[in-house]
């Protein structure tokens, strides 16, 4: 898989509304649903990895 280079905005667990780079993009579906994307993030403040649900239009990486 090609690495992650675009930022999102997202809410950061401390509450705080931050554009970062996910670590890795997936796709989490029911058996024959649609499905969401999910990325995995970095709290830059506290190191602590948290997922986000990332917009359809972003490539799946890692």
């Amino acid at each position: 898989m090609v690495a992650c280079t675009q930022p999102v905005m997202v809410k950061t667990p401390s509450g705080v509304e931050k554009e970062l780079v996910p670590k890795k993009v997936w796709i989490l579906a029911p058996r024959g649903g649609k499905g969401v994307k999910i990325g995995l993030f970095q709290d830059p403040e506290t190191g602590k990895y948290f997922r986000r649900k990332v917009p359809d239009d972003y490539p799946e990486c890692g």
